[in-house]
């Protein structure tokens, strides 16, 4: 009887403490998660603020993950980051040495034509040529080394200009200033009045023409950025001739001068007796004249004195 109280106590006994270890690791691995959590909430609460509404430990977790500052993560949605396409308007210029300046002229306009590019100007003279090429901003390098293959690159420069601004505010402007006539058509298509009719349409055609314009140089910007400006100068490497340099004039060379100019005095001289010869014969009869005239007063007056010295005579007789 004994015996069999003992051995229930002992089971009693060995049943309690298996309940007590039972709910102490219970106990133990409970507590484990409730920091857990608590540590997530913590640690989620500066980066998200806001109440979790009766949401799981995972949940506050996934939506408390804050961006990095500057990060890739705030970039706008749909838009990723380095997506803007710069404009550039590129030209170059090239001065090549060639043998055959008419030949190279040929060679250029065919690397041109290949690129999908043409030729704007062109001038050609004895010394070279010439030539502005407007070439695709992708294909301008090729077409460059290209050409410089065709002689020896004595200049080789080239520039960029950034246009991106420009072509964002011109499109802006663009699409503002189509947005207003639409506006203003909008008006002129309920416009009751003839009054009202005309100064619409007034102000219609004054904002189509400066959407026009805006069209147009934003359409010559791109055209600028599409397409580049090759300045090309081709060169004969053989100088120009040396101007005609005349040695200092010798003894024949001051002859021949001197006979010229006797020849030149002799000519003169005879303009000059050719046209005093008619008047001669005016001159003789004129000298003729006045010969006579003075003999005709020389003989008188030296008669005066004989007559007068005639009658004194017989008086003085007397």
């Amino acid at each position: 009887m004994q015996a069999r109280f003992r051995r229930r106590a002992v089971l009693v006994g060995a049943g309690v403490v298996l309940a007590v270890l039972v709910g102490a690791i219970g106990l133990v691995q409970g507590g484990g998660n409730q920091e857990g959590g608590g540590d997530a909430v913590v640690s989620a609460a500066p980066a998200f603020p806001r109440p979790s509404m009766g949401r799981g430990s995972g949940a506050v977790e996934k939506d408390a993950v804050a961006p990095e500052p500057g990060g890739r993560d705030q970039a706008p949605p749909g838009v990723p980051v380095g997506s803007v396409q710069r404009q550039l308007v590129r030209t170059a210029q090239l001065t090549v040495e060639v043998g055959d300046p008419a030949g190279a002229v040929r060679q250029v306009r065919a690397a041109a034509a290949g690129a999908g590019g043409f030729i704007t100007e062109e001038q050609t003279s004895d010394t070279g040529s010439w030539l502005v090429l407007r070439v695709p901003a992708d294909a301008l390098d090729r077409v460059v080394d290209e050409i410089a293959g065709f002689g020896r690159v004595t200049s080789r420069t080239s520039q960029v200009q950034d246009a991106t601004e420009e072509v964002v505010d011109l499109d802006a402007r663009v699409a503002s200033q189509a947005a207003s006539v639409a506006r203003v058509r909008g008006l002129l298509a309920e416009a009751r009045s003839i009054g009202d009719v005309v100064a619409i349409e007034s102000e219609l055609a004054r904002r189509e023409a400066e959407l026009d314009s805006l069209t147009r140089r934003l359409e010559a910007l791109r055209d600028q950025v599409a397409m580049s400006t090759l300045t090309v100068d081709l060169r004969s490497p053989f100088p120009a001739p040396a101007p005609d340099v005349r040695e200092t004039p010798g003894f024949l060379d001051g002859l021949a001068a001197g006979w010229a100019g006797l020849r030149t005095v002799g000519t003169a001289a005879a303009a000059v007796v050719g046209f005093v010869l008619p008047f001669l014969p005016v001159l003789a009869l004129l000298g003729g004249l006045g010969l006579l005239g003075r003999r005709v007063v020389r003989s008188r007056r030296a008669t005066a004195p004989a007559v007068a010295s005639g009658g004194q005579g017989p008086d003085a007789t007397s």
